[in-house]
């Protein structure tokens, strides 16, 4: 049942009356249309619309500019009641089966069920949206949004906006204020634009005040733009000054208030929240808001004590109807004329009605309220018409989306049937509207912040692909919508988190569509992604980074399964272009990988096949020559994506550039040599190698000063090694691992002074006041440097900041705990605790003490103590000064000389943990794998006694005896990057000597000289002698 009150002297209120100050049943007015329920109302500045339970329209009010859509009898548009006071059907649109209204100022809008729009009234600023600045009393089509199914219309002042199924947004009219939310550049548009900043976005009701825009998402985010003078947008003073508005913005204010519907006034808006309250913001002029707050933010009106089930906005004034049947209205008395402005004397009026009192009792099942400028429509819903009701109080019409009727209808649609042809357009529609399928898999917010949730449900997007991609035709038809459509309209520059989350839901459609499909597609999605501006890229990092490591890993695995196929074209299509968005994206991931909460393995990102697909060498020398080479022109170079590279592949690319320097100053100095022939020039070329000469008895003295007075080209050749008065061969491999291990062996000795150690146990570090000379550090650093340029293992007991620090990584809390493991938990426990006791519990300050000195970490420290509020900042000062401000000399002069070897290019393609298993190798033991490969010389082979007994002894060794037996045939106990596949012991029977003889080491050769033992405890008890009493070292050595 429908009544209304308020000012009728236009016939607006289409009683037949000028005005009536309380509700009054509108029985008159509907024999008029055929005795029709009303379902809707729209009301205009001086006239209303009113639709009719048969989708007919009717209309009353002024019609001054067209805006009834009809003509009235001539001669009587201002005298003759009947024609205007009473509503009459538009008989323009009696063909067609209206289901939406919306009145502006002076124009109105009609959605028929077909989805088109009609529009008629004044049309000088272009709100009627037909391309001319021209009024019409005939409602005519909109063609421009003909190709369209639109669901809402809303009406400002002056302008329009417009929903469609398939999510899309658009707007036109005036544009003064920015209420078009199309940019400053457009004045007025007179066709319907889309409003592309809010693409992508799945929304869920569009609204409109005065000169003032909204639309309310399907998570409850609300945007606002256009006109801001007295705050109608709710935008706080922080976000925007500004009164007006070109843009929509993302209402901060509201974001955690789960709002459900915006109704709009003049200058002022009303939002209603799902647990029932209402919130207003804007002009109060009139009290229309409904407090007295004085905050120019939304403001709950408390005074409501039921939850609130519908609201509606007048220009001055505000209605809402409580769960209970209470009407509350705020704001500036309905029969006031607009004469009489609400800003020339606040006149407020607040008046609650019980419209339980306008039916029989237990009669009220629903009501809506629809509020204009100065008169009201309550439309009360009976249960005793209760078939009715519920279709009249059913929610705004949705954009297109997926539910489990739809799934269950189209997977038991028969092929070639009509009902399989809509299914294909259903289809089509939602998988190609972002908008669309984003809404299908939207989660609930609650209890979640906007900033750290992903607002989609991967788990059901997963299940639900799945299921559907189990009929071929459906798959086909979801590939050819994603294809065809969707990927073209993916949102590029949005700085609304919404919009971005449907780069989470395509990688789960192209991988739920099967493996056949998955290249073109996840091509498709890479370019989208590479094409995002720098705030939405910044946004999909942020969701990458909170996904569970299922979901990301998926998207690794798809762009991975991307480049494996295009490997055979690496040398048939050499150009980078078809490779290099895939690569750019799976560079992205790899980086947010690095930083996220749930972080995949690095070799996940790996593909471990590339090495048998392409040339390595080549590759190197791509990446090298590509900076010379047009962006357009350069040739695919895997070096530049090193992260899809493993550790060994990695360690190969280091040695090969390291190589191809030495290989070069071998063919400079061959050159030379050849030319001085020629010219029978008796002058020697530099050595190509680089000869280390040292006496053992003086081997660091000898080893400082050589590589002191060295030139720097020197440090790129081959190293070799000899020790004096020895014969060796100068290049095998094992006097290197001699000289490096013995050289680091004494070098990390306490007592030595270079490094400290927390803890007996600690790994070392560079010390805050070193006993040695600084130049001793950058000499090291070199030593380091030609370890590795050199293909030497050799262990030091470094933690990982050092590596963190070479690769300018920052060390973190996790590097104190390596460090000083008591320190770093002490620190994670100040940093956990949440005690409001926190300073005197702890009694802590910004002084402390490290290496037996006391420091400030910043000025006066010893006076700020440490409380909940800076305890972070004490922490994060703590590290930063044991790994940077306290060693930055040392370590600096340590990096100089590092890099003076090595190229720093290069070592960037490492992680910091990969890059110390280059430099110490690892302790990953295969045990078995390491007897598997020995191989045995004369008598000795697998099935002999003496190599029987030797076998069993060592698997029995403790695991410390074991890395002493590594050190003493090895050098060292820590296993090299390829693994222990890759070690080869060799045992040979120790002629000329008894059981009585320990076993002996040729460490040169990785070579162990076992005597014939007659039992296995004799061999255990020499092996173990040995192996704590001796070193291979120079035990072999031929003096000269």
């Amino acid at each position: 049942m429908l009544f209304g009150w308020g000012d009728g002297s236009y016939g607006q209120l289409g009683s037949g009356e000028e005005g009536a100050s309380q509700p009054v049943p509108l029985r008159r007015a509907l024999p008029a249309v055929g005795g029709q329920e009303v379902v809707l109302v729209a009301c205009g500045e001086r006239h209303t619309l009113l639709l009719l339970a048969d989708g007919s329209l009717a209309s009353c009010g002024d019609n001054a500019q067209g805006q009834l859509g009809r003509k009235l009898p001539a001669g009587r548009q201002r005298k003759f009641r009947p024609s205007r006071f009473f509503p009459e059907p538009i008989q323009a649109l009696e063909a067609q089966t209206i289901i939406s209204i919306s009145c502006g100022k002076e124009h109105s809008l009609a959605i028929s069920s077909q989805g088109k729009v009609f529009s008629w009234g004044a049309g000088g600023f272009g709100q009627l949206g037909t391309g001319n600045l021209k009024d019409s009393s005939t409602p005519k089509k909109i063609d421009s949004l003909s190709m369209y199914n639109v669901i809402q219309v809303a009406c400002g002042h002056y302008h329009s906006i417009a929903l469609t199924k398939d999510g899309r947004l658009f707007s036109w009219g005036q544009n003064s204020h920015g209420q078009l939310g199309l940019g400053k550049e457009v004045s007025s548009q007179a066709t319907p634009c889309n409003i592309s900043s809010l693409a992508g976005i799945p929304l869920a009701q569009v609204a409109a005040g005065g000169s003032h825009s909204f639309v309310l998402s399907h998570s409850g985010v609300v945007y606002g733009w256009g006109r801001n003078n007295v705050h109608q947008l709710g935008l706080s003073q922080k976000t925007s000054k500004a009164e007006q508005i070109f843009k929509p913005y993302s209402i901060g204010a509201l974001r955690n208030l789960e709002v459900t519907y915006i109704s709009c006034g003049d200058e002022h808006t009303a939002v209603l929240t799902k647990s029932g309250s209402v919130f207003t913001f804007g002009d109060d002029s009139a009290g229309q808001l409904g407090h007295n707050s004085s905050k120019t933010g939304p403001q709950k009106i408390d005074e409501i004590d039921d939850p609130v089930s519908h609201i509606s906005c007048g220009s001055y004034h505000t209605l809402c109807v409580s769960e209970s049947g209470q009407l509350w209205s705020f704001g500036r008395g309905l029969l006031q004329q607009a004469e009489s402005s609400a800003l020339e004397s606040r006149q407020e009026e607040r008046k609650c009605i019980d419209l339980n009192a306008l039916l029989a009792p237990n009669e009220l099942l629903g009501v809506k309220v629809f509020a204009g400028a100065f008169v009201n429509f309550v439309n009360i819903f009976q249960a005793s018409a209760c078939a009715n009701a519920a279709t009249s109080l059913e929610v705004l019409p949705r954009i297109s989306q997926l539910d489990r009727g739809l799934i269950e209808k189209w997977k038991s649609a028969e092929i070639g049937s009509e009902a399989q042809q809509n299914a294909k357009r259903e289809i089509e529609e939602i998988f190609s509207s972002p908008p669309c399928l984003t809404a299908s898999f939207l989660q609930t917010r609650s209890d979640v912040s906007m900033d750290c949730y992903i607002p989609v449900n991967l788990q059901e997007t997963r299940e639900v692909l799945n299921e559907l991609t189990e009929k071929d035709w459906i798959a086909e038809q979801i590939c050819s919508s994603l294809l065809n459509h969707l990927f073209p309209a993916l949102p590029r520059s949005s700085r609304h988190q919404e919009a971005l989350a449907i780069f989470l839901l395509v990688p789960e459609c192209c991988v739920a569509l099967g493996a056949h499909r998955i290249p073109s597609l996840a091509l498709q999605f890479a370019e989208a992604v590479t094409g995002l501006s720098k705030s939405s890229s910044n946004i999909l990092e942020n969701y990458w980074s909170l996904l569970p490591r299922p979901f990301l890993e998926q998207i690794v695995q798809m762009l991975k399964t991307y480049v494996s196929s295009m490997l055979p074209c690496y040398n048939l299509y050499p150009k980078e272009k078809p490779w290099i968005d895939t690569l750019k994206v799976l560079k992205m991931l790899y980086k947010v990988n690095m930083k996220a909460k749930s972080r995949l393995q690095t070799s996940t990102f790996c593909i471990d096949e590339i090495t048998q697909k392409i040339n390595l060498q080549e590759d190197f020398w791509r990446w090298k020559l590509c900076d010379n080479i047009p962006e357009e022109e350069r040739l695919i170079s895997f070096c530049r994506f090193p992260f899809i590279y493993n550790v060994p592949t990695k360690r190969e690319i280091l040695y090969y550039g390291s190589f191809v320097v030495q290989e070069d100053l071998k063919c400079k100095a061959s050159l030379e040599w050849l030319v001085n022939w020629g010219l029978r020039n008796s002058d020697l070329p530099e050595r190509p190698t680089f000869t280390l000469k040292v006496r053992r008895h003086f081997l660091l003295e000898d080893t400082w000063h050589k590589l002191s007075i060295l030139e720097d080209t020197y440090l790129k050749k081959q190293l070799l090694v000899q020790f004096e008065n020895e014969m060796s061969s100068y290049g095998g491999t094992g006097y290197l691992v001699e000289f490096f291990s013995e050289v680091f062996e004494k070098v990390v000795q306490p007592e030595y002074g270079m490094f400290m150690y927390p803890k007996p146990t600690s790994p070392m570090w560079f010390p805050p006041k070193p006993s040695v000379e600084k130049n001793k550090y950058f000499l090291f650093g070199i030593l380091c440097g030609l370890s590795i340029a050199n293909q030497i293992t050799a262990y030091l007991p470094f933690p990982l900041a050092v590596f963190k620090k070479l690769l300018n990584k920052k060390p973190t809390l996790s590097d104190v705990k390596e460090l000083s493991p008591v320190l770093g938990r002490s620190l994670q426990t100040v940093l956990e605790c949440e005690l409001d006791d926190l300073e005197d519990r702890f009694q802590l300050c910004y002084s402390i003490s490290w290496d037996s000195m006391d420091v400030d970490l910043i000025e006066n420290g010893i006076s700020t103590a440490v409380n909940n509020a800076n305890k972070k900042d004490f922490v994060d000062k703590y590290v930063d000064y044991i790994f940077n401000k306290s060693v930055d000399d040392v370590f600096s002069e340590f990096r100089r000389g590092f890099y003076k070897v090595l190229d720093e290019q290069l070592v960037g393609i490492f992680e910091p943990e990969q890059l110390m298993e280059v430099a110490i190798g690892n302790a990953n033991y295969d045990w078995d794998m390491y007897e598997r490969n020995a191989e045995y010389r004369d008598i000795y082979s697998s099935t002999h006694p003496t190599i029987k007994m030797f076998w069993e002894v060592f698997h029995e060794l403790s695991l410390e005896d074991k890395k002493r037996f590594l050190v003493f045939v090895v050098g060292n106990d820590r296993i090299p990057v390829k693994g222990m596949k890759f070690w080869k012991i060799t045992i040979s029977p120790c002629v000329l000597t008894s059981e009585d003889h320990m076993p002996e080491a040729r460490t040169c050769w990785h070579h162990l000289l076992l005597p014939i033992y007659s039992t296995k405890q004799k061999l255990e008890e020499k092996l173990l002698q040995a192996i704590s009493s001796n070193r291979g070292f120079g035990r072999f050595a031929p003096r000269v």
